[in-house]
């Protein structure tokens, strides 16, 4: 894990992402992987922010949305990561769904060139479709979502804490063998330094913490 400054260099509302940051090649997190950033004078943020990737660029990265309303083009911040666990497509994946549960399918959208690159056949279920995707990504709504589990052999989910529930009985009840990785949305506040229990991801026997043991979580952990 390192420290460092980035910048936010664009501010972007393309839907795809929310800026654009420059920073050490080092502070670039992998799909699913978080920084955490503090902009040193804002007083009334006192928690550093949790920051994803939506997709590499020169020098930096692409910046998945939400960010805070006050960071402006030129923001000096504070970084700390990468940190957590993030996705790894495996090599033989041939058929690739991404399905995105909340307001933004971009922190998902880091997984589209990975995909692609092994000649994957990918689609993307979200009800919130971004724009300026490569031709070769299908985009279907979440309704789609039990047909898909027929075919696809992995699937890369993006969904709040709240509704996991939900997304794990729709997963046992379709049977699904196939692999599966779930980024679970949810508070980071201590990057895994306090263990405050704040992101704390229920199990059937036990819990998970989302900063460390997370945020990205293999599907088999959250239905065992």
């Amino acid at each position: 894990m390192r420290q460092g400054l980035a910048e936010l260099t664009e501010i972007s509302s393309s839907g795809r992402a929310a800026g654009r940051i420059h920073c050490d090649l080092s502070l670039i997190p992998a799909p699913g992987q978080y920084l955490l950033a503090h902009f040193g004078q804002d007083s009334d943020a006192p928690l550093p922010v949790p920051i994803f990737s939506a997709a590499p660029c020169p020098g930096g990265f692409l910046l998945a949305p939400p960010l805070p309303s006050h960071w402006i083009p030129g923001t000096q911040l504070h970084v700390r990561g990468p940190l957590g666990k993030g996705f790894q497509i495996p090599a033989g994946a041939r058929y690739v769904a991404l399905a995105a549960f909340g307001k933004t399918a971009a922190r998902l959208l880091a997984l589209v060139e990975p995909a692609l690159a092994q000649n994957a056949a990918l689609v993307l279920l979200t009800d919130h479709p971004p724009q300026g995707l490569p031709a070769a990504v299908e985009i279907s709504p979440l309704s789609a979502l039990p047909e898909t589990l027929a075919w696809t052999d992995y699937l890369a989910f993006d969904t709040p804490r709240a509704a996991l529930p939900a997304l794990t009985q729709t997963i046992r009840a379709a049977a699904y063998s196939g692999a599966g990785q779930v980024l679970v949305e949810t508070a980071l506040p201590c990057g895994g330094m306090a263990e405050c229990a704040v992101c704390a991801v229920t199990l059937r026997k036990s819990y998970k913490l989302a900063c460390k043991d997370g945020p990205v979580f293999e599907l088999k952990t959250l239905l065992d």
